[in-house]
């Protein structure tokens, strides 16, 4: 089979994660892929490129056209499921849902409509809510455990935490500052907000726990490496035999559990750590995460499914439509995002202004203190100068200046 697969852009997080580790597996079974995108950035390009994959961006036409036409599709995004079902014939779909964004919700006005993969319970109930009632397919996230796999044995006692996220906060990252401070523990960071890696493996291994969010948690597992999911959404602790099958379920997003990871919990989390979580993990990954098996359970999807019908000019207006949503989230996310940035700036403007502010309060304070002592010992000099004993005195000062005028 040819196949292509789309999602909405190809940027660096775990979308465009997930797209290579499929692309790179369907390959190895022999299957040509291409991985289309409208558009990317130079370190998606530079992800794809450092798998031997390509990418074509732009035209969905001109990517058909390098593929030899696609026998099945592997969408991401409903605006290309529309587009597609509108101008390929015989191309098999399925609908892969990784978030809850419009774009990424499966297109609802094909017939028959392609199944759709969920992978976890979270996004699965979410989509099950669906008014269309699509044909779910349960996998796990895949991971690949050639590429991902320990470096090296877990240190007995933790030294260093690595903060694996695209959105972790400041509020958030100062309570994760605080928890290693006081144990003695060095935090680095990989993610957006720092500045994205394409290859995160080192990282993670350098670290003895990994704190994320969704991929990031299971890519440290799998890598040997005690994982504790925490993030802009909250937080379930750390990942063990015990705990893992909520946590799965809920995409380890951070929601799995009711109670609130606060200021004491997480350091005496962290506090708390055990090598052997590490080698818990690596288990855990291994036997439910295969990207082997993720790929073979989507070739069997893929030659089972159907051939959406175009039904007449819908589904080009609705790609339309699905696109210009698309580009409105995209602004409104990206004008929250300035704003927020603004507001820090805003924030350590006035900061800095109310220090300078403090700073010359304490130099009006001691210019006012010296004043008083000055004027107060003026006060003494004209005092002495005035008294009775210093008139009486007076001779014999001048006597004195006298005799030493005479000195040689």
């Amino acid at each position: 089979m040819r196949i292509l697969i789309t999602l909405s852009q190809f940027l660096l997080g775990g979308t465009e994660t997930y797209s290579v580790t499929v692309a790179e597996q369907l390959e190895r079974l022999g299957h040509p892929t291409l991985i289309h995108a409208p558009t990317a950035t130079g370190l998606g390009r530079e992800l794809v490129a450092s798998r031997g994959l390509r990418l074509a961006a732009g035209d969905l036409s001109a990517a058909l056209d390098e593929l030899g036409g696609a026998d099945a599709v592997l969408a991401q995004d409903s605006a290309a499921a529309y587009e597609l079902a509108g101008h390929v014939d015989g191309a098999r779909q399925v609908f892969v849902v990784h978030g809850l964004a419009g774009f990424e919700h499966p297109p609802a006005a094909l017939r028959p409509a392609p199944r759709v993969v969920v992978l976890n319970d979270r996004i699965g109930a979410r989509i099950a809510a669906l008014a269309s009632s699509p044909e779910l397919v349960r996998l796990r996230q895949p991971i690949d455990i050639e590429r991902y796999r320990p470096r090296g044995a877990s240190r007995r006692r933790a030294r260093r935490v690595l903060a694996f996220s695209n959105y972790l906060e400041a509020d958030r990252l100062r309570l994760l500052e605080g928890a290693c401070a006081d144990l003695g523990l060095e935090l680095t960071r990989v993610g957006a907000q720092k500045g994205p890696e394409v290859d995160t493996q080192q990282a993670i291994a350098d670290a003895d726990v990994v704190v994320g969010y969704g991929r990031s948690v299971l890519e440290a597992m799998a890598m040997g490496r005690a994982a504790y999911v925490w993030d802009r959404g909250g937080g379930d602790g750390w990942v063990t035999p015990e705990s893992y099958s909520a946590l799965e379920a809920d995409g380890f997003s951070g929601g799995a559990t009711e109670p609130v990871v606060d200021a004491d919990r997480l350091r005496a989390d962290l506090a708390a750590y055990r090598p052997e979580l590490g080698t818990l993990g690596f288990d855990l990954v291994r036997t439910h995460h295969s990207a082997t098996k993720h790929a073979e359970a989507l070739v069997d999807l893929l030659r089972r499914a159907d051939v959406p019908s175009s039904g007449g000019g819908a589904p080009d207006a609705l790609a339309l439509l699905v696109r210009a949503e698309t580009r409105a989230t995209r602004h409104a996310a990206g004008l929250e995002f300035e704003a927020k940035s603004l507001r820090k700036q805003l924030d350590a403007l006035q900061e800095a202004t109310d220090a300078a502010q403090r700073e010359a309060a304490t130099a009006r304070e001691a210019e006012a203190a010296e004043r008083t002592r000055r004027i107060g010992a003026e006060n003494l000099i004209d005092t002495a100068l005035s008294s009775r004993s210093w008139r009486l005195t007076e001779p014999l000062r001048r006597l004195g200046s006298w005799v030493r005028a005479l000195r040689p």
